[in-house]
Order: C-alpha cells, then structure tokens, then sequence
C-alpha cells in the first residue's frame, strides 16, 4: 500500500507539473470519449424517488457520433436527461464561468477539480419563475487527470445541493466507458419550483411531464416540501466501434 501511495504521488507530480487551464483538461476529456464512433450497451435501472418507485428496468442504449441515441426498453422507463450517453461535453457546457480549479488527490489517483458557475438555461432541473428570487447556480466536476474522465458532478443552489452523478468506469480496447451511475436528487422548498423536469420519460409511449405534476403523481407530501430520489445505472455487454447502422436511429 505504501508504494502504491509512492507511486501516486509520483505520478501526480507528473501530471500537477504541467500547466493545466480549462479548456486543457475539457480538451483532454472529449478526446477520450471521441474514441467512441459507436456504442451499444445494456443498462438495469432501479430508481427511488419521493412517493415513487419503478421496477428494476433493462434498458439497451445505441450511440453514434456525433449525437445519435436511441433507447429501447418494454413500457416506462425513467432517466436522466443529462449523462445518460456518455458524452462528457453535456455537463461542460453548462458552465458559463469557472472560478477556479484544483489539483486533489482521489483514491491515490491525481485529479482536478472544476468549479464554476452553470449556464442556467442548460440546466435541466426546475428553476425559480420569479427571477428575483433565483439563487446561484454552482457546479463542482471532478475530473480524473489519468483517464481524462468525469468521476463526480455536483450542483448546488446558494450553496445547497440539488443533485450529483458519480460514475465508475471500465476500460474496453483501451477506452474509458461508463460502468456504474449513480444520480441523486434532492429539492427543498419543491412548491416553489416548476417546468424544468430533471428527469426524462424514456421508453415506448412515454410523455414528459411537468416537473410540478410529475412529483404530485409521484406522491410529493406538501408538507415535508421536498423532492428526493436515487437511480442507479449498470452497464454491462458494451460493444464498441463495431459500427452501427443509421437506420436504427431512425425506427
């Protein structure tokens, strides 16, 4: 353990040696997931949600560069709007301003932490309709300085967190893919939230809903007025780059 310690702080002396802006780490981060033309991949949901829960899904998701995706899976299905394909450039977008970037030390792997501010457009949870109530939207993304992939990303309001994604991951043909997710929500203070559902209605004959309506169908309890849930994602029986044809996308 002491030498792998060693090895760690080795290697991160390597890595934290360099100059590292922003739009270093972000390019180093897409090039990774460009190595991806294509993929398709089985997913097992099980989700947890205030007053709802959703059986235990397989879902099978195909992708195709540049921003191809489409998933199959029996009856409703519920997923994340945001990070559900990989595509690392969803949740670097979102930031419209970077306040500042650190060098950590994460389960003795070197990595860098960027903080900012969101792009409240691009933010797909609800957001306040009385503008001069709107807190600050802030992101914190993890970023693995060795794999160039995005571990962790968490969003707060005033300071207060709405929601995280964490990703492990699994290297196929020497690329870097998602092996397990996990999304976590929660929203105090949900009456005074609405329209931004953070979630999407997958699947076969699904609509999305209002946010709004979404928690009261889902047995929101005005008087605890909040929203919290959980879902995890597993990944399994990955093909990648083996091409896949156009016309799936198009059924």
């Amino acid at each position: 353990m002491r030498h792998l310690f060693i090895i760690a702080i080795m290697w991160s002396s390597i890595v934290f040696g360099q100059s590292m802006t922003v739009e270093k780490i972000r390019d180093n981060v897409i090039a990774q997931f460009e190595q991806i033309n294509d993929y398709q991949v089985d997913m097992k949901i099980s989700v947890k949600m205030t007053g709802f829960r959703m059986p235990k899904k397989k879902i099978r998701v195909y992708y195709k560069r540049p921003d191809k995706v489409k998933v199959e899976t029996k009856g409703f299905a519920i997923l994340p709007k945001t990070g559900v394909d990989g595509n690392p450039s969803e949740f670097l977008d979102m930031l419209k301003h970077v306040t500042d970037i650190k060098r950590t030390i994460h389960n003795n792997s070197p990595y860098y932490k960027i903080m900012g501010k969101v792009e409240r457009d691009s933010l797909k949870i609800p957001l306040n309709v009385n503008k001069n109530e709107t807190p600050e939207i802030t992101m914190d993304v993890l970023v693995d300085a060795k794999k160039w992939v995005i571990t962790e990303v968490d969003v707060y309001l005033d300071s207060e967190s709405v929601f995280t994604f964490q990703t492990d991951y699994t290297e196929i043909d020497g690329i870097y893919v998602p092996e397990r997710s996990i999304f976590k929500i929660g929203i105090k203070g949900i009456s005074k939230w609405s329209a931004g559902n953070p979630v999407d209605l997958g699947g076969p004959g699904s609509e999305r809903q209002d946010f709004e309506d979404m928690a009261k169908n889902a047995g929101f309890d005005p008087e605890k007025d909040e929203f919290v849930g959980e879902m995890v994602m597993a990944f399994t029986k990955y093909k990648v780059n083996e091409g896949i044809d156009n016309q799936i996308f198009e059924e």
